[in-house]
């Protein structure tokens, strides 16, 4: 644990969800592979585009839109859809529904790490917890959702981060705190820490995750290796 910036007791523990509670590579590649397997199955005429195409075309859309960029749900329904029209699929927006339902039905299909579940279940005692999170993962079906006060994700006018909205959502349904007082953990460099710090929060990076120093722009508030380092910190 390494501390950068000036440093106070919070209390709201905010954390980003995917790979900072949980690996969420492995879930991602298995989601993606039985979403592509669906495609293949019930659209044959589709067949020439891998995962890889279907990667590549999703990259070409984000950059159409930037407000596609900042929402994964919509970002991955557009791409769906505009892919199946191109190979002629008909009503290609009811279908790309249909095979996001699938992929979001998998995207939940997994057991949070036991670590984590008695992390968030001491703090829970102590502090007040939110969580940010840019993923579409549905924290009710991955058993999280108890332990949160509020589960904010990208949708309904909201961007993600590094943009304000999410955490000034959370500021909204608790106007009582001032900014220093959320700490914010996560692992991405851009999203989480840049998000946090220029919003006025705390914020923790773990470095288990997917980011690298070269990535960061700013410094967090510490720096933590792993998420026991922030229950000592927090709880002894």
């Amino acid at each position: 644990m390494q501390f950068h910036r000036r440093w106070h007791l919070p209390k709201v523990i905010s954390f980003d969800l995917d790979d900072t509670l949980y690996d969420n590579v492995p879930v991602m590649q298995r989601t993606e592979e039985v979403a592509h397997s669906y495609i293949a199955e019930q659209y044959p005429q589709t067949a020439e585009w891998d995962m890889h195409h279907w990667r590549r075309f999703r990259d070409e859309v984000s950059r159409t839109d930037e407000t596609l960029a900042s929402d994964m749900t919509k970002l991955r329904l557009k791409t769906l859809e505009l892919g199946l029209e191109k190979f002629g699929v008909d009503d290609s927006a009811r279908a790309a529904n249909t095979i996001m339902d699938v992929f979001l039905s998998e995207r939940s299909n997994f057991e949070v790490p036991q670590d984590s579940i008695k992390l968030l279940e001491a703090l829970s005692q102590r502090y007040k917890l939110i969580a940010l999170s840019n993923g579409n993962v549905n924290a009710d079906k991955i058993g999280l959702a108890k332990y949160f006060e509020l589960v904010i994700q990208p949708g309904d006018g909201i961007r993600g981060k590094p943009l304000p909205d999410m955490f000034a959502a959370a500021e909204r349904k608790l106007p009582e705190l001032q900014p220093h007082e959320f700490l914010h953990v996560g692992d991405h460099p851009y999203s989480d820490i840049l998000g946090a710090q220029r919003h006025g929060w705390q914020s923790a990076w773990l470095t288990s995750g997917l980011g690298t120093t070269a990535h960061l722009s700013v410094l967090p508030t510490l720096t933590l290796h792993n998420l026991n380092q922030l229950q000592r910190l927090l709880l002894d």
